[in-house]
């Protein structure tokens, strides 16, 4: 009697996956340097902070994962983490994004 094998389930994550990543001005850049409690592990420059953004962007999209770019304002950042009381860190940001892309931000996608 011949066996039925079972299908398991792709354990890699679907292509369509949507991940956000925050996205700044060159003035909120400086404005996060200035506030974050992790400001040693930041770019040293926007320039520096936006080269490498690209670039993960590029390698990330070449494997197809699709990047969404999510403007932050930095006074509301800091606002929600007040709200949160959490120290405003590479983690709050992260999360600060995903509940941005959860509430259905409009016009969640920065210019190039």
């Amino acid at each position: 009697m011949p066996r039925h094998r079972r299908h398991k389930r792709s354990q890699v994550p679907s292509t369509m996956t949507q991940l956000g990543l925050a996205w700044y001005s060159r003035e909120d850049w400086e404005r996060l340097h200035e506030i974050a409690d992790d400001r040693d592990k930041l770019d040293d420059t926007y320039e520096d902070w936006e080269g490498q953004a690209l670039e993960m962007i590029q390698d990330l999209e070449a494997v197809g994962q699709q990047i969404r770019k999510v403007p932050i304002d930095i006074e509301a950042l800091i606002a929600w983490c007040r709200e949160r009381k959490c120290r405003i860190d590479m983690a709050a940001r992260s999360e600060y994004v995903s509940y941005l892309l959860s509430q259905g931000q409009k016009d969640a996608e920065a210019p190039p």
